[in-house]
């Protein structure tokens, strides 16, 4: 007797598979393709986005890799590693306003964002994605100037507010040794983020009170204590702090603007 796997003999099950495919729906078989080639598309970008930084991703661009990513899908390699979180992390932000009635300006204080998502997530299991945009920004700013040297961390502090912010990538790019070329442009991008969210939460906050010229922000991070010391907790450890320059107010629209309100209001009466 002939085996049914033997050649010139066909699968009886494999067989009726095909036939069943034969008989689906025209639609369902056109849909089919199109589905498939999403799927890839999809897959390849998001490859893209969580690999380091390749010729085919600058083939493709950073910008639109990441204004597919973004803010939709927030992906980066911690999906496949994910860990408890080992430090407690700080983004404080502050402004320059000046007052049209009195003709001066006023040097707001700091403000930390992040005491204002501790409020959203605190006894929250299902957050809104908005509930960690400054801790995600700030842990891209640390992990973009982890490797840079002490020249360019200094360029950091430099304030651009009437320079164009772009000059800092050259300058960074022109110090020898440091962080490459992809650190510095992952800087760049978390710097215009951080600089976006710093102005809308100032014109929220402090924009009642004149118009707001530029915004400064700055982070830090305090490591965990030892899990066997029961006496210590995050605040007792010591604070690493990173500083950046002043920069110009991001142009947002009103919209833009009204639509960091309920970012700030969910976190309660912290301002």
């Amino acid at each position: 007797m002939t085996r049914p796997d033997t050649p010139g003999q066909a699968d009886p099950q494999l067989a009726q598979t095909r036939r069943a495919l034969r008989h689906l729906p025209g639609g369902a078989r056109a849909l089919t393709w199109p589905l498939v080639a999403l799927v890839l598309i999809h897959t390849l970008i998001i490859g893209l986005w969580v690999a380091p930084s390749t010729p085919a991703r600058d083939a493709v661009g950073q910008d639109r890799v990441r204004e597919y990513i973004q803010p939709w899908f927030q992906q980066n390699w911690s999906i496949f590693a994910p860990n408890p979180r080992r430090v407690a992390v700080t983004f404080e932000i502050r402004a320059i306003v000046e007052d049209p009635d009195a003709g001066e300006t006023v040097h707001t204080d700091w403000v930390d964002l992040i005491d204002n998502e501790d409020g959203i997530v605190a006894g929250n299991p299902f957050p809104a994605r908005t509930a960690k945009i400054s801790r995600r920004t700030a842990d891209r700013l640390h992990s973009a100037i982890s490797d840079m040297n002490t020249e360019q961390r200094d360029w950091l502090k430099a304030s651009y507010t009437d320079t164009p912010v772009e000059q800092l990538r050259e300058r960074l790019v022109a110090v020898d040794g440091g962080a490459g070329t992809s650190d510095i442009n992952r800087y760049m991008t978390a710097d215009a983020a951080a600089t976006r969210i710093a102005t809308g939460a100032a014109e929220n906050i402090w924009g009642e009170d004149g118009e707001v010229l530029h915004v400064q922000y700055r982070t830090s991070t305090r490591p965990a204590p030892s899990w066997d010391d029961e006496e210590r907790t995050v605040d007792d450890t010591t604070r690493t702090e990173r500083e950046y320059g002043w920069r110009a107010a991001t142009d947002l629209t009103e919209e833009e603007i009204a639509s960091f309100a309920p970012y700030l209001d969910q976190g309660g009466d912290w301002r």
